[in-house]
């Protein structure tokens, strides 16, 4: 009698070790999250982004925004686009901040390098602030491919400070990320080339200050 006890018991242990093997208790899993944020060209001056309302200086102030993303980029994930009407969210790479805040403080810090200005005042400022141009950008694609190709693809309009159109243009720029380098890295360099685009007309107009209006 005590030896089928003996046994029965060792079943049922041999039962529950089992189990709590297979749901991890002896095995826990580490979280694969890897975290990326888009990078500006170079080291910009701490204080490249200026307050609403600071004094102008002699160098041209510049009212950068709206700035509107596609809302499937609204989330943590990587996107990547395997298709025309097709994309997926990245299991492992996350994005360490929202994403609409990385690409506005960016290419904001790419400006500042391309147009040599310190007086870059972020959508939405105060009815007093005066400038020179305001730069709106409706970005309609910022994503990778399965072959780490980054695009963005996006419509920009400078303005001067009464809301009066100056120049539209459409940008379509690519980036292939290097062997064994975040994707993060080649997105960055298109933002760098947009911001390049956007100096480039900003400097080919002429001087302008008026009160900003949006």
């Amino acid at each position: 009698m005590r030896s089928r006890r003996s046994v029965s018991v060792v079943a049922v242990m041999l039962v529950i070790a089992g189990a709590l093997a297979t749901s991890g208790c002896f095995s826990p899993q580490l979280d694969p999250s890897k975290f990326f944020v888009l990078a500006p060209a170079g080291a910009a001056a701490a204080n490249s982004i200026a307050p609403a309302g600071l004094s102008p200086s002699s160098s041209p102030t510049i009212g950068l925004g709206p700035i509107k993303l596609p809302e499937y980029l609204d989330r943590d994930e990587v996107v990547t686009r395997v298709g025309p009407n097709r994309l997926e969210l990245s299991d492992k790479d996350r994005w360490a901040e929202p994403l609409n805040d990385n690409f506005r403080q960016v290419i904001a810090q790419d400006l500042t390098q391309s147009l040599g200005t310190h007086s870059i005042v972020l959508y939405p400022w105060v009815g007093t602030t005066r400038i020179d141009y305001q730069v709106r950008i409706d970005v309609y694609r910022f994503e990778t491919d399965p072959n780490a190709n980054a695009q963005l693809v996006a419509h920009w309009q400078v303005l001067d400070g009464s809301g009066k159109l100056l120049y539209a243009g459409d940008s379509n720029l690519s980036e292939q990320a290097q062997p064994g380098e975040p994707v993060a890295a080649a997105l960055s360099r298109t933002v760098e080339r947009l911001a390049q685009q956007m100096a480039s007309a900003i400097q080919s107009l002429p001087r302008r200050r008026q009160p900003g209006q949006v």
